[in-house]
């Protein structure tokens, strides 16, 4: 049933919790660590940002199309066979929110400016997933009106950053260097955009929900469009100010990228409040998510017999059965895996589904001239050479998807049985 409050601007906001999250505040640590050239990494996180406007817009189009809540697990179940759609449901459960709630949640025990032990840090992650499993079993628009908050702090922070860096700092610039094209750039830039395209998931958040939403086959392409367009300028805008703020060495392989730049624009004190900052705006990252998950598992149970349970919903509407069993797969996430693992372990699962629909699209209508072709393509491409190159550099992760693939895919026989 579609709430009548729950509007584009909501919807919107759905788009820009899911996307600003964990990957903005930790991603480029990582790829400089391999990859120390600045304008190298400005340049991919554009080169990011182009391939989800082009998923964008190819999944505004799905919308159009194929208006119902379920995202991948109903569109790849159109586009080629109910198993791949399934498939990609439960590959959408495991790696694309109980994993990324998990990272969000790690990254806000993390961030928080108190003298904590990693242990504490993990409970006060678990604390925070057990709230909003709370607050979200009260219904869609009573969650959103919480989290639409939270996505105005999110924003206000990042805007902060950016702001600072550019007009309040005095110190010297650092340099933007660009390293020679060679294969090895090429490598380690394809591993890097396993990493981006995680900070950037989230774009196509709208469409797990279209059911619920009025209108959706107009509000939701909207949402879609403004909300990537809105994240990709945001990104690139506090990438450049981190590199031109903080030096590369300092950068690399440190987790908390966000911190050292509020530390080199106003000390400690700058620090200790975006630290505060970031964890309030990450609450947002995981509530969305937390949203999210449920409604794709309730329309696997509604096709499902099997999984009926699923799509039991209490007096509010919410499907809290679904809730808890994401709630529950995230905290095994949260204690068992070290998070740049966790974090390749979902940019190549999830670029995998989302690649998948998107060449789905074009392949079933083929004879349209009007679809996006040219970044949709792209993204197509950009997606393909991703996942190869992972595949060989960082095997176990990948194997890691590949199985999670594999195992969710042998439960389809019992299911339809």
């Amino acid at each position: 049933m579609a709430s009548e409050k729950f509007g584009w601007g909501s919807a919107t906001f759905l788009v820009v919790a899911n996307m600003i999250g964990t990957g903005i505040y930790t991603t480029t640590g990582f790829i400089v660590a391999e990859l120390p050239a600045g304008m190298a990494v400005l340049f991919l996180w554009l080169l990011g940002g182009i391939a989800a406007l082009g998923g964008g817009l190819a999944y505004a189009e799905l919308a159009k199309r194929y208006p119902r809540s379920g995202g991948e697990y109903h569109f790849l179940g159109i586009l080629y066979h109910p198993v791949v759609g399934y498939l990609a449901g439960l590959i959408s459960l495991i790696a694309g929110f109980a994993a990324p709630i998990a990272a969000s949640a790690y990254a806000f025990g993390a961030y928080l400016p108190l003298p904590l032990t990693d242990i504490q840090r993990k409970m006060a992650a678990t604390g925070l997933i057990a709230v909003l499993v709370g607050v979200h079993s009260l219904g869609l628009t009573r969650g959103a009106r919480i989290q639409n908050a939270f996505v105005l702090v999110k924003m206000a922070l990042l805007l902060g950053l950016i702001g600072g860096a550019l007009f309040y700092s005095s110190g010297p610039k650092e340099p933007l260097s660009c390293p020679r094209l060679s294969w090895d750039v090429l490598r380690v830039s394809a591993v890097s955009l396993i990493f981006i395209s995680f900070a950037y998931s989230g774009w196509n958040a709208a469409a797990y929900i279209m059911s619920e939403v009025p209108h959706a086959t107009r509000v939701v392409p909207r949402a879609i469009l403004t909300g990537t367009l809105l994240v990709m300028g945001l990104y690139v805008l506090f990438n450049y100010a981190l590199l031109r703020n903080v030096p590369i060495a300092e950068l690399a392989g440190q987790v908390a990228v966000g911190r050292l730049l509020a530390y080199k624009l106003w000390g400690e004190v700058g620090e200790r409040l975006f630290g505060w900052g970031v964890s309030l705006a990450l609450v947002s990252s995981v509530s969305a998510m937390t949203m999210i998950a449920p409604r794709v598992l309730g329309v696997m149970g509604e096709d499902y017999p099997k999984l009926r349970f699923l799509a039991a919903r209490n007096p509010a509407g919410a499907p809290v059965r679904s809730l808890i069993l994401v709630a529950f797969l995230a905290g095994l996430f949260l204690f068992s895996a070290a998070f740049d693992a966790v974090m390749n372990y979902i940019g190549f699962t999830l670029s995998l589904s989302a690649g998948l629909t998107v060449a789905g699209l074009f392949l079933k209508h083929k004879r349209e001239k009007s679809l996006p072709w040219t970044l949709g393509i792209f993204y197509v491409a950009l997606t393909a050479w991703m996942v190869g190159n992972n595949l060989w550099e960082r095997p176990w992760e990948s194997v890691a998807g590949l199985l999670t693939v594999a195992a969710v895919g042998s439960s389809y026989l019992w299911l339809r049985r």
